[in-house]
């Protein structure tokens, strides 16, 4: 079964909708939509993280609501905009539900249990709402800490991005050696950031924290 364009866009309204409903009472709140794109939600700073939650919504022939967490450090997210001279959220560590759940169970979920292809179809976002619960939740509590965030980083196969959220988070703990060793592998990885960022983020990083 597939839905049409306007569907689709039903679609996007009732999910926002409803997860706003069901994640209001467990502190998140709605502050992204964008019909043919997300909708996201955050849980305010508890001790200066933040919690993200994102929640795909474009499709054509429905909707596959694909969620993903995320976790943002409010002082290394402000220290790594400054780097970059941009605005806007950066955080520290995410990851896609996909694989959270994955990761946890012991056989494989399939991508079906976030699909939607009609209006009336509640079950799916229940099915995020759990699976925040059950799987995302953990993660996100997992890495309230920047050592934690560190130690997730490392663990992980790495491109510009880990190693630059690595490079400021050891430098706001402190561990410079460490910041140093991370802000070179930045700088020699194959580059992901365009438009020069890559030379801003490392003489703003040395500007600040020395060579």
């Amino acid at each position: 079964m597939t839905s049409g364009p306007g569907q689709v866009a039903q679609i996007a309204e009732r999910v926002a909708d409803r997860l706003t409903e069901q994640l209001g009472p467990r502190g998140w709140r709605r502050h992204r939509f964008v019909p043919d794109d997300e909708v996201a939600f955050v849980r305010e700073p508890v001790h200066g993280v933040v919690f993200h939650l994102g929640v795909n919504l474009a499709g054509r022939d429905g909707v596959l609501l694909s969620p993903s967490v995320a976790v943002e450090h409010v002082a290394a997210a402000e220290v790594q905009r400054q780097l970059f001279g941009r605005a806007g959220t950066v955080c520290q560590v995410g990851a896609s539900m996909m694989d959270l759940v994955n990761d946890a169970e012991t056989s494989k979920v399939w991508l079906s249990r976030w699909w939607v292809v009609l209006p009336e179809q509640v079950d799916a976002v229940t099915q995020v709402v759990a699976d925040l619960t059950a799987y995302g939740e953990p993660f996100l509590v997992g890495n309230q800490t920047l050592p934690k965030v560190v130690d997730t980083l490392l663990e992980r196969p790495k491109s510009q991005v880990e190693y630059g959220s690595l490079a400021v988070c050891l430098a706001v703990l402190g561990d410079m050696p460490g910041a140093h060793a991370m802000l070179a592998k930045f700088g020699t990885v194959r580059p992901v950031f365009a438009g020069g960022m890559t030379e801003t983020f490392i003489h703003n990083f040395t500007a600040r924290f020395g060579n």
